[in-house]
């Protein structure tokens, strides 16, 4: 299961399946796993095991309630009660303490509200609205409006905390403090020249994302809800890169405030845990650079007992231990002081000559492995300038011809596959590799 917040889309089907899948898209945008149940079978025997077991591993509960009341099984489980299987959904959720956000379509004027199935349909979102979820209610006419609502819905909620802590009272029975690592993965082929010659990971947001915590483009959207753009406002986001969002908040709101909106969101309500491949690569590299903002290769380390030093560019150090080191070179969140969050954090960052001698020396001619990153930004290129005769390989999780240009520019070779797969796949070949070799 992944370790992205999980969301349980409910609604009916006939008359909200468009719907459905928007919300499904914009959940996909934040990052967000969506939840969808297949329809009920005419029984209801087997589908409402899996319907609830959905809800139970959710943390959050999206409702959406169109025309019609929906389907109400005369058998199996719910059956006689005369309630849809939305509705008995929604009840569920309501009954586990599941955060639910509820859309409701505006009716058409003159629509019938005499007939059974409309009777039923406005008592259930009378219900529904003196329950505590009645307080987010929000109603929309169009699929394009719903979709904006819901993200509205979903980054005002994490900026202010509530859906943070609503969903908290959850995380106990989802989430362990370590992610369980699945026995199979999709096993990578490792070019030669790596395995074994100490190569130095160089990470970027691709390793972190399949944690669930939140992408740039998630971040803009939060830095535009801060600054109050309007309408206009995934225009005007659309047009400009993620430093000077950030440099615009920093200017309206103060940096304190800046630093506070980076620091909660990656304070996810699911309580996200290193993956597979962060657990994988502190026991494969000695050496670690990575711009994300997280902390989980320094907690990978601590789930596998591996003494560590994290590095930042403004000259803290954490951890103290010898066997691995990681260089964080836009900082953490552990320490919102040392984030480099805008252009002039960067230009600032890169005045620090002692650090990134330290990042050269340590580079030198040894081979350099680039996975989850799009090196767009100058201080990342760096990183890659600084490298000296070592082969380089870049992980990336399709071909692309952006991807071969900057290949070429770096003299990366390719190699295709998910942060993860490439990770496990790598530690399988070094502890293969260690394992042949002749004892002294």
């Amino acid at each position: 299961m992944s370790s992205r917040l999980r969301v349980f889309i409910s609604s009916t089907m006939n008359d909200l399946g468009d719907a459905r899948r928007a919300v499904a898209a914009r959940l996909r945008s934040l990052n967000l796993e969506p939840v969808n149940a297949e329809d009920m079978h005419p029984d209801g025997s087997s589908s409402w095991d899996t319907i609830r077991a959905g809800i139970d591993s959710s943390h959050l509960f999206i409702l959406l309630s169109g025309d019609s009341y929906g389907w109400i099984p005369a058998t199996g489980p719910g059956g006689g009660e005369k309630r849809s299987v939305t509705h008995m959904e929604a009840l569920y959720a309501n009954s586990r303490g599941l955060p639910i956000l509820p859309f409701f379509k505006q009716l058409r004027y003159g629509s019938p509200n005499n007939t059974d199935d409309a009777i039923a349909r406005d008592a259930f979102r009378r219900e529904v609205g003196d329950w505590e979820a009645g307080r987010f209610r929000q109603e929309f006419e169009w699929i394009d409006e719903l979709e904006r609502k819901v993200g509205d819905a979903l980054l005002d909620l994490f900026h202010r905390s509530i859906l943070r802590d609503m969903a908290q009272r959850r995380v106990t029975g989802i989430r362990s403090s370590v992610r369980t690592t699945a026995l199979t993965f999709g096993k990578i082929p490792i070019p030669p020249g790596f395995i074994g010659c100490d190569p130095v990971l160089f990470a970027g947001a691709g390793v972190s994302v399949s944690a669930g915590l939140p992408t740039a483009n998630v971040m803009i959207e939060l830095f535009g809800g801060r600054l109050s753009l309007g309408v206009d406002g995934e225009r005007i986001l659309a047009r400009h890169r993620f430093a000077d969002v950030a440099t615009a908040l920093e200017r309206r709101l103060g940096r304190a405030e800046l630093e506070r909106t980076v620091v909660e969101a990656f304070n996810m309500a699911q309580g996200v845990v290193p993956t597979a491949g962060h657990l994988a690569a502190v026991s494969s590299f000695r050496h670690i650079v990575t711009t994300n903002y997280d902390d989980l290769f320094e907690r990978a380390c601590l789930a596998r007992g591996v003494p560590y030093t994290v590095r930042s560019s403004n000259g803290e150090i954490r951890g103290g231990g010898d066997q691995v080191t990681i260089f964080q070179v836009d900082g953490s969140v552990v320490s919102p002081s040392t984030l480099v969050i805008t252009e002039e954090d960067a230009a600032r960052a890169r005045l620090d000559g002692a650090y990134w001698n330290g990042i050269a020396e340590t580079i030198g001619d040894r081979p350099v492995i680039v996975v989850g990153h799009s090196l767009r930004d100058e201080n990342a290129r760096r990183v890659l300038v600084e490298r000296g005769s070592g082969p380089g390989l870049y992980v990336s999780i399709a071909q692309d011809p952006m991807d071969d240009i900057l290949r070429e520019r770096f003299d990366l070779a390719e190699c295709v596959g998910t942060a993860d797969d490439f990770l496990r796949s790598f530690e399988s070949a070094n502890r293969q590799a260690q394992g042949s070799r002749p004892s002294s």
